[in-house]
C-alpha cells in the first residue's frame, strides 16, 4: 500500500553501500522508519533530502508489521535552514530531535506533538526569537504532551506552596521545600524565580515565552532541573550524545 505522511528527519544511518535507513516523526503514523534505497548514490534525487530537523513531505510503500518501510518519493517543505548560521541554535535542535526519539514508541500518532516539534523549530530558526526560551517551551511541553507534566506549585510532601524555590534529589523528581527536605551533595535548588517561569512556559500556547529574566545561576539550575526530571521519568533519554554539546553551552 502507498502512504503520504508529512514527517520531520530525526536521525539516518547509512545502510549497505548506497541507501539509508531514516527515522522520522510523522504527523499521520508517529514515528516511522524507512529504507530509502539508493538515495547516496550520486544520481539520486533525493540525495541531499535526508537531513535532521528537515521537514518533508514522503511518500512510501507501507507493509503492516514490517520494521521498515520502502521510501518512494519526497519533497522538502521546510529546510530550517536558518539553524546552520548559528552553532547554538543548530546544537538546540539536534537536542530536540534526539530527545523525540527517545521518548515517543514506534507508529503512535500524536498529532500534537507533531506540532509542537514544527512550530519549535521553525522560531528556534528565526534569528529574532530568543533560542533558550524557545527550548525550555518544547521541553516542557513534551513533558506534558506525553504525561509527565512536572508540577512545581507545592512540596511533594507537606503541600505546601513553593514560593521560596524547591529541592529536587538524585533519585526523585519530585521537589520538596526547605523544611521537608534533607539537603544532601546531589539535590538540585531551584528557586520560586524559576518554578515561576516554569509554571509561566506550561500554561502559555504557541511557543511563545520569551524575555523571561533568570540569571545565569537561576538558569542553570532550569537545566538541571530539566534533565533530572525527564532522565527520571523517560530512562531511554539518558545517555543522549547532544547532551555533551549542549552541557558545553548551557553549563
Amino acid at each position: 500500500m502507498i502512504e503520504k505522511a508529512e514527517a520531520i528527519v530525526l536521525k539516518t544511518l547509512n545502510y549497505g553501500d548506497t541507501s539509508k535507513i531514516i527515522t522520522l516523526y510523522s504527523k499521520e503514523s508517529g514515528r516511522l522508519k524507512l529504507i530509502a534505497k539508493g538515495v547516496r548514490s550520486p544520481k539520486s534525487k533525493a540525495r541531499g533530502l535526508f537531513q535532521p530537523t528537515r521537514h518533508l513531505q514522503v511518500i512510501y510503500y507501507s507493509k503492516p508489521g514490517a520494521g521498515l518501510q520502502i521510501f518512494k518519493a519526497g519533497e522538502l517543505i521546510n529546510g530550517f535552514f536558518g539553524l546552520g548560521n548559528d552553532f547554538d541554535r543548530l546544537t538546540l535542535a539536534q537536542v530536540i530531535v534526539e530527545l523525540l526519539d527517545r521518548s515517543v514508541e514506534d507508529e503512535a500518532p500524536h498529532p500534537e506533538l507533531f506540532q509542537l516539534l514544527t512550530t519549535t523549530l521553525s522560531r528556534l530558526a528565526d534569528p529574532g526569537i530568543t533560542a533558550a526560551e524557545t527550548y525550555w517551551f518544547f521541553h516542557l511541553h513534551l513533558l506534558r504532551e506525553l504525561g509527565f507534566r512536572p508540577h512545581v506549585e507545592h512540596c511533594s510532601l507537606c503541600r505546601n506552596p513553593l514560593n521560596d524555590g524547591g529541592s529536587q534529589g538524585i533519585s526523585s523528581s519530585h521537589l520538596e521545600c526547605v523544611n521537608c527536605h534533607q539537603s544532601g551533595q546531589d539535590s538540585i535548588f531551584v528557586s520560586g524565580t524559576v518554578l515561576q517561569v516554569i509554571q509561566t512556559i506550561l500554561a502559555s500556547r504557541g511557543g511563545r515565552c520569551e524575555n523571561l529574566e533568570l540569571s545565569v545561576k537561576e538558569r542553570r539550575s532550569l537545566w538541571a532541573f530539566l534533565w533530572r526530571y525527564t532522565f527520571y521519568h523517560i530512562e531511554s533519554t539518558r545517555g543522549m550524545r547532544s547532551l555533551k554539546v549542549l552541557r558545553q553551552l548551557y553549563g
